[in-house]
């Protein structure tokens, strides 16, 4: 490994969980630091890749110099990489509980026609008590996992060991698993406390009619939470890792097939659909139409089929980054 490239990868490994505002002014900050130890150090010689090796080790482990520059960094329970990884993933699970209970409170007082103080007060109640215990949750998670040191970050503290600073085409854009976790965590909300949000509204008598048996949804409760868990579980890894590396697919790998067998044995019950709604569209859709009403009498394969498919091109797409971003990493290969 050439030692501009360590020192690259060092500098990467140290700023990448700060802030934007700030991560371009420490890296040019450690890069005049770096520069200055080696001039004190070699003098008119040339570094060699030992003396930017001892530089690097006297500067310290990137996690612990990464929160020495961090200016939230040290004042809380949860400190250092911890920290900031829990202000980050306590932020997209308050919201997404607040937006899911939210529109289910909402589509809920429309359809059952509640009077609205009664269902606003219904509605503080719920969401108060679902913010609280997603905090909680969260808060103590972290907290242990900061006091018990584990790590939810795999990145070696050895110069020589530190990943190479990906590049565009294998970096993972935050937005992406942040989204993928409001997904889930609003999936598993709707599902487990408004299931009839899914339904028809025939024009004829004015009625809701349910696409899901709601039955079935609320005894099959344990397989929604276990799907949005394996789907917060994916997304997490890839806020960790922030790039395409051999976690990222190998617990992609994992958590998609085991989506892929919950999600069959979940759809593939008949008892799923709400018989009154196949009735009902069967009727609806006859003659040259009939075809349009068979789908909708088999909606769950049609919605199985969707699942499936975003599980399949979520494996391929991290199998080829990540077996890329090894190959580069194992080559050497550093991208600005």
């Amino acid at each position: 490994m050439k030692y501009n490239e360590m020192i690259e990868r060092y500098i990467y490994a140290v700023t990448k969980n700060l802030t934007p505002k700030t991560r371009s002014d420490v890296a040019k900050e450690l890069h005049s630091i770096i520069s200055d130890m080696l001039d004190e150090r070699c003098g008119d010689v040339l570094p060699t890749e030992h003396d930017v090796r001892v530089v690097l080790t006297e500067l310290g482990k990137p996690a612990e110099l990464s929160e020495k520059y961090n200016p939230d960094g040290g004042k809380y329970l949860i400190g250092g990489l911890y920290y900031t990884k829990y202000k980050l993933v306590l932020k997209i699970v308050l919201i997404s509980v607040a937006f899911g209970m939210s529109l289910a409170g909402i589509i809920t007082t429309i359809m059952e026609q509640n009077i609205w103080y009664i269902a606003l007060a219904q509605w503080f109640g719920t969401v108060f008590s679902g913010l609280t215990f997603a905090f909680a949750f969260v808060t103590i998670l972290f907290s242990f996992f900061y006091h018990k040191g584990i790590k939810i970050d795999t990145q070696s503290d050895s110069p020589d060991d530190l990943p190479p600073v990906p590049n565009e085409k294998t970096t993972i854009s935050r937005w992406q698993p942040i989204l993928g976790i409001v997904i889930s965590v609003v999936f598993v909300v709707v599902f487990l406390v408004a299931p009839q949000i899914f339904c028809v509204l025939f024009t004829e008598n004015g009625e809701f009619i349910t696409v899901f048996n709601l039955e079935t949804i609320r005894s099959t409760w344990y397989l929604i939470i276990f799907f949005a868990v394996l789907g917060i579980i994916r997304e997490s890894v890839k806020l960790i890792d922030g790039r395409y590396t051999r976690r990222v697919m190998n617990v992609s790998i994992v958590t998609d097939l085991l989506s892929a067998a919950l999600s069959f044995w979940w759809l593939t019950n008949k008892k799923i659909i709400n018989p009154e709604f196949v009735r009902r569209m069967t009727e609806l859709f006859i003659g040259e139409d009939e075809a349009i009403g068979r789908v909708f009498a088999n909606f769950q394969y049609l919605f199985l089929g969707v699942i499936v498919f975003a599980l399949v091109l979520d494996v391929i797409t991290a199998i080829i980054k990540s077996l890329k971003y090894a190959e580069n990493s194992e080559n050497g290969i550093m991208h600005a």
